[in-house]
C-alpha cells in the first residue's frame, strides 16, 4: 500500500535487528524472492557467525542471468543444506529418474592414522607441535639461559634486540623441517587384547608345498583345525610343475571329493615354507611363486573362501623377535597386492613361531576364526602380535651434504624423476649409474641421458 512504502522512506527498515532476531532463533537459510541479490548481500554483512557456521543467503533471481538457472541454483543450494522441496512435483512429467550419489565424496576419513600411541603434545588451536619446538619449548621452561643461547646460536648476554631476529630465523630454519618430519611413518607391532575369535566350522582348503607333509606346522594346522570343528582337506602344490591351470584342476577335483558339498569356509596357504630357488628364476622363491599360482587358482575354480597365507619368520615383532624368514618375507608384500585387488577372497597373513607348540597352533585358529578386522598378525610365544603404522619423527637433524661413490643402481632409471635422480647422483660422487627401466635404451632420451 502507499502507506506501507512512506513508511518505509520515513521510518527506520531495522533490517540488521530482523536479521539478528531470526538469527538468534536458528535460521541458517535464507531464500531471497526478488529481482536481484541486493538483501543476501547484506544480510551476510549483518549476521554474527562466520565460516562453517555462517548462515546461507540464496538469492532466487539474478541481475543479468537466466531465471531458470539462477532459480534452480537457489533450490539446489538449500537441497544441499538439508532443505529438500518436493523434487516429485519440480520434474512432475519430465524424463528423470533418481540416481544414487557416490559415498566417497561425502567421507571425511582423514588419509594418514591418528597414532594413539604417539606422545606429542598438541595445542588448543589443534595444531601438533613438532619435535624440534618441543625441544625448544623444554629449553625455555627449564629457564636454562646457556642452553637457549646454545639452541639459538647467539651470545647468552646479547639483548632482546638481537635474539629476536636470531629466534625469526631459528624456527624459520626448522619449521619446514619439522613439516615433513611428520610426514614420517614406521610399522611396529602391538600386542592384540580384548578380542573375542569366531568359530570355526565347515571346509577348509590346506595347501602345503611338496616334500613339506611332514613339517610340524603343516601337521599341527591341520590338527587343529579338525580340533576346532572344521573338516580339512589337503592340496600339495608342487612350485615347480604346478602352474595356475594344473592347480585350479586340482582344487576342483578335491572338493569334488569332499564328504560335503558345501563351498569352502577359508583357505590357509603354508606354501610360503618352500624357501627353495624356483628353477625358472633362481632369485624368486618356490614358496611364493606357488602362492601367486594359488590365488589365481582359487579364481578359476570360483572358491571364494577367503585366503590366510601363513609365513614363519617372516616378520620381527621387536628387537628381541629374530628375522629367520628372509626368504619367506616377500610374501608379505604379495599379500598386501592381492588384499587390494582381491578383497572379497582375501583372509590375511599371519607369520608363525619357528616350532608349534599347543598354545601357538590354539593361536593360529583364533586367528583364522577372525580377530575383528585385522589381517596383519604375528603368532608369538607372549601372544598375538598386530602390524601398526606410527609416527617417526626425524630426532636427529639431517646430514648437511651427501656423497656417494661406487656403483648406484636406480629403478625407473630412464623415466622423467629417474633421470633427475642419476644427474644428482653423478653430481654427488657416484663413480658408475646403472639405471633400468621396463623399456631400457629404447625409452624416449635414452641415448642422449
Amino acid at each position: 500500500s502507499a502507506e506501507f512504502w512512506v513508511r518505509h522512506v520515513r521510518e527506520a527498515v531495522r533490517f540488521l535487528d530482523g536479521i539478528r532476531w531470526l538469527e538468534s532463533r536458528g535460521v541458517t537459510a535464507y531464500l531471497e524472492i526478488g529481482p536481484g541479490g541486493v538483501l543476501s548481500a547484506l544480510g551476510q554483512d549483518c549476521q554474527t557467525a562466520t565460516g562453517p557456521r555462517a548462515a546461507a543467503f540464496l538469492p532466487a533471481l539474478r541481475t543479468g542471468r537466466p531465471e531458470t538457472r539462477s532459480l534452480t541454483a537457489a533450490v539446489a543450494g538449500a537441497h544441499v543444506r538439508g532443505l529438500s522441496p518436493d523434487w516429485a512435483t519440480r520434474f512432475a512429467g519430465a524424463a528423470a529418474r533418481r540416481a544414487e550419489l557416490p559415498t566417497y565424496a561425502f567421507q571425511r576419513d582423514l588419509y594418514w592414522p591418528r597414532d594413539p600411541f604417539t606422545d606429542l603434545s598438541e595445542p588448543a588451536d589443534g595444531r601438533e607441535l613438532g619435535l624440534t619446538d618441543a625441544k625448544f619449548w623444554e629449553v625455555v621452561d627449564s629457564e636454562d639461559l646457556a642452553a637457549l643461547a646454545a639452541t639459538l646460536g647467539v651470545d647468552g648476554d646479547e639483548p632482546l634486540s638481537g635474539v629476536l631476529p636470531a629466534l625469526s630465523a631459528w624456527h624459520r630454519r626448522h619449521r619446514d623441517r619439522d613439516t615433513v618430519g611428520g610426514w614420517r611413518y614406521r610399522v611396529t607391532w602391538k600386542p592384540l587384547t580384548d578380542t573375542e575369535p569366531g568359530p570355526l566350522a565347515g571346509h577348509w582348503l590346506l595347501a602345503i608345498p611338496a616334500g613339506h607333509a611332514d613339517d610340524p606346522w603343516a601337521v599341527a594346522a591341520a590338527r587343529t583345525l579338525a580340533a576346532r570343528g572344521a573338516t580339512v582337506n589337503t592340496v600339495t602344490v608342487d612350485a615347480a610343475a604346478d602352474d595356475r591351470t594344473a592347480l585350479a584342476l586340482r582344487i576342483t577335483e578335491t572338493l569334488a571329493g569332499a564328504p560335503e558339498t558345501a563351498a569352502p569356509a577359508g583357505v590357509l596357504s603354508l606354501l610360503a615354507l618352500d624357501e627353495r630357488p624356483h628353477p625358472e628364476d633362481p632369485a624368486l622363491p618356490a614358496g611364493l611363486a606357488a602362492t601367486l599360482a594359488l590365488v589365481q587358482a582359487l579364481g578359476d575354480a570360483d572358491v571364494a573362501a577367503p585366503l590366510w597365507a601363513a609365513t614363519r619368520g617372516a616378520v620381527s615383532t621387536g628387537r628381541s623377535d629374530r628375522l629367520a624368514g628372509l626368504a619367506q618375507a616377500p610374501l608379505w608384500g604379495l599379500g598386501r597386492t592381492v588384499a587390494l585387488e582381491l578383497p572379497d577372497r582375501w583372509g590375511g597373513l599371519v607369520d608363525l613361531p619357528p616350532t608349534p607348540d599347543e598354545r601357538a597352533a590354539g593361536r593360529l585358529a583364533d586367528v583364522l576364526g577372525g580377530l575383528g578386522t585385522e589381517d596383519h598378525l604375528a603368532v608369538r610365544s607372549t601372544g598375538v602380535f598386530v602390524r601398526r603404522l606410527t609416527r617417526a619423527p626425524q630426532e636427529q637433524p639431517p646430514a648437511g651434504e651427501w656423497t656417494t661413490s661406487g656403483t648406484a643402481l636406480v629403478t625407473g632409471g630412464t623415466g622423467a624423476l629417474g633421470r633427475h635422480v642419476a644427474r644428482w647422483l653423478a653430481r654427488t660422487g657416484a663413480e658408475h649409474l646403472l639405471l633400468v627401466s621396463r623399456r631400457g635404451p629404447d625409452a624416449d632420451g635414452a641415448p642422449e641421458l
